[in-house]
């Protein structure tokens, strides 16, 4: 049975608005094993990313208590991917790459020979002079991942990395996450709206009610390792286990387009409050 890195205990999380407050997250408890890949499923609103933000020390103000267990090495705890566009389009991917590396003072040598390592898993070796504004939105992406993976952390937080791409890039990028995941299996928390995706990249899915965001279940994932995703998704296995995530999905995301109407109602068009609130039913 392997060691648990992160632990979540009755985590809470409330916002202030002008019409009082707007609980994001409510009495969330769960664990993720060194080395597994969870995968965080729910509506619109439900709490996910500020629940990601948390893990990753982003939010500082909530109830609960979380406790990430270090390893006590040099390397960071974490790293994070959005699904916007975070890299920086100053610089090339070479040193997109490399930034994580040079701010922990890495040996310029072993710099370049990681860096390169990942431009190849990534099939970015070719572009590694190139600047973001030269390459499609599915190769900033990956240049996003490679980042996140030669900085080598200790955790991977991903918020959506894919989620803005079309079906074929989202598809291809999910493999090689996998793919490269599969090289050393990092502990990886990783949100989406996609049951497809929760199922093909997971080890356990953790279904999130509407908001208040509360754990509706907890769900393994009994499909073999290494997986490839056009072939798993025709299998008995993943078709059940489809059904059933959709069946306890569905009432949420009802719920979920409910609670988006009052907020909107209650807030006043076009100020600051009516853009917040926008926000928090979108999640």
């Amino acid at each position: 049975m392997r060691a648990e890195k992160i632990t979540v205990q009755d985590v809470g999380k409330s916002y202030n608005t002008r019409h009082g407050p707007v609980m994001a997250l409510d009495g969330i408890t769960f664990s993720v094993a060194e080395g597994e890949f969870l995968c965080i499923l729910g509506p619109s609103g439900c709490g996910k990313t500020t629940l990601l933000r948390i893990l990753a020390g982003l939010e500082k103000e909530f109830s609960g208590w979380v406790e990430v267990r270090a390893a006590g090495s040099q390397k960071p705890i974490n790293a994070m991917v959005f699904q916007e566009n975070s890299v920086f389009p100053w610089m090339t991917v070479f040193d997109n790459v490399a930034y994580g590396l040079r701010m922990r003072r890495v040996p310029r040598e072993l710099q370049r020979t990681v860096v390169q390592r990942y431009l190849e898993l990534t099939g970015l070796a070719a572009f590694s002079r190139n600047y973001p504004h030269q390459l499609s939105g599915g190769m900033r992406q990956r240049v996003s991942v490679a980042r996140a993976f030669a900085n080598d952390p200790e955790i991977l937080l991903l918020d959506e990395p894919f989620g803005a791409l079309d079906e074929q890039n989202r598809l291809l990028l999910q493999q090689e996450l996998l793919r490269i995941w599969e090289l050393d299996r990092k502990t990886a928390v990783f949100i989406t709206h996609s049951i497809d995706e929760a199922i093909g990249l997971g080890d356990r899915i953790l279904v999130m009610t509407a908001r208040p965001g509360r754990i509706k279940a907890i769900l393994p994932i009994d499909l073999p390792r290494p997986r490839e995703l056009v072939q798993i998704k025709g299998q008995p296995a993943f078709v059940a286990l489809y059904q059933n995530i959709w069946k306890l999905l569905s009432e949420e995301v009802l719920r979920a387009r409910e609670k988006e109407i009052l907020p909107l109602a209650l807030a006043e068009p076009g100020t600051k409050d009516d853009l917040y609130e926008k926000t928090i039913s979108r999640g």
